[in-house]
């Protein structure tokens, strides 16, 4: 195994907080379903964090692992059962799937049987703790993107060979492999919204940022942004929102009677990103008969989820596609952090006291709202 640089995740200390630390760690080769990738940027998610700061067990996570799920990189090597990238190409990471169940067969790996386990808990062998030579756990949605190099899942990967004109790109798309596609798919593919629909979008992250562009895309006649944060509803305006509710207006009661105020009848698809049960239950009674209500955000652990992500082989393209129109500015939500280091080929040692790294800026921007969408770059 090589040593590389990368962010380990360790069982928290307390309840919901994080144990996150730069550390040297081992990859082994690739097998022979896998990609051997050398990072270039990592798309930081509420995700990563959410199940960095779970007890042991919690849904079958285990500690110490490595996260990271909207990675970009160049291919180094592959296995002999991939043939859909080769060295040298630039690559986009998003989920991974089994490719063998009925969903993935049919066309829909979003829904395979096996999502919850390939994607949230992943897998050991991959990785190992320099220091102890334990194994960590990795393979976070088949990729564990939080590191220099990654041994990731084929199913994960999609060839961005014809999709990026300069590899410097790799850092202002690697978000797309998570927040910004599932927006998009609520909006496209979940609620297949048309221009007739009232869209209201709770949560004005990256991914409700995706639902929002997407929703402008289509045409959605009425488009209601609902944050907590002035910066955001502006910027949400600015890209194609019709209306703007700031659930932090000392005026502000009820989101039911704020949409009605806009839309008597209400709105026919709402689609929530923030978890909050409050928001949630709003949602539902600010919606009219025969609406759609999709829930992506992260709620309490005790309250049901349904989460729906995009199909990412066409989700990614067409996203990409839509930047070059002009009409989904991703540039205008990601923010970069470097992950500094003097570590610049597969195997060479560092000392990691003598590195700087912003990760923690970029943790602090998204837990306080300034940065929609932080993305880690590593140094090569």
């Amino acid at each position: 195994m090589d040593a590389v640089t990368a962010i380990v995740s360790r069982e928290p200390d307390q309840p919901l907080a994080l144990n996150w630390s730069l550390e040297q760690v081992e990859v082994r080769p690739p097998g022979d379903d896998e990609v051997l990738v050398q990072i270039h940027a990592s798309g930081i998610c509420h995700t990563d964090i959410v199940l960095s700061a779970v007890p042991s067990g919690t849904l079958g996570i285990e500690y110490p692992k490595v996260v990271g799920h909207e990675g970009a990189g160049i291919v180094l090597t592959v296995g002999k059962n991939v043939h859909s990238v080769e060295a040298g190409d630039p690559v986009l990471l998003s989920f991974s799937s089994c490719s063998a169940c009925v969903q993935c067969l049919a066309s829909h790996p979003a829904y395979c049987d096996s999502f919850a386990s390939r994607n949230y808990v992943g897998q050991q062998g991959s990785m190992r703790s320099k220091n102890d030579r334990k194994p960590l756990w990795s393979q976070f949605f088949g990729q564990s993107s939080f590191a220099q190099y990654s041994a990731v899942h084929k199913s994960t990967v999609v060839n961005a060979k014809a999709l990026i004109r300069d590899p410097s790109e790799l850092k202002l798309f690697a978000p797309l492999g998570c927040g910004f596609q599932t927006g998009m798919g609520a909006v496209q593919n979940i609620t297949q919204a048309s221009p007739n629909d009232v869209v209201m979008i709770s949560g004005l992250g990256a991914v409700g940022m995706g639902a929002l562009m997407t929703a402008k895309i289509i045409g959605c006649k009425t488009i209601i942004a609902v944050d907590r944060m002035k910066s955001r509803l502006e910027l949400a305006k600015d890209i194609g929102a019709t209306h703007a509710i700031d659930t932090s207006d000392s005026n502000f009661s009820t989101l039911d009677s704020a949409v009605r105020s806009i839309v008597p009848t209400g709105t026919s698809i709402a689609i929530d990103t923030t978890g909050v049960p409050f928001i949630i239950e709003q949602s539902i009674q600010s919606t009219h008969a025969r609406g759609k209500v999709v829930y992506i955000g992260i709620p309490p652990l005790d309250f049901t989820l349904n989460i729906n992500l995009g199909e990412h082989i066409n989700a990614i393209p067409q996203m990409i596609q839509w930047y070059r129109e002009g009409k989904f500015p991703l540039d205008r939500f990601v923010q970069y952090f470097e992950v500094r280091y003097h570590c610049l080929k597969l195997g060479q040692s560092t000392d990691l006291k003598e590195q700087a790294t912003d990760y923690p800026k970029a943790l602090a921007g998204l837990e306080d709202g300034r940065v929609i969408k932080p993305v880690l770059v590593w140094s090569h």
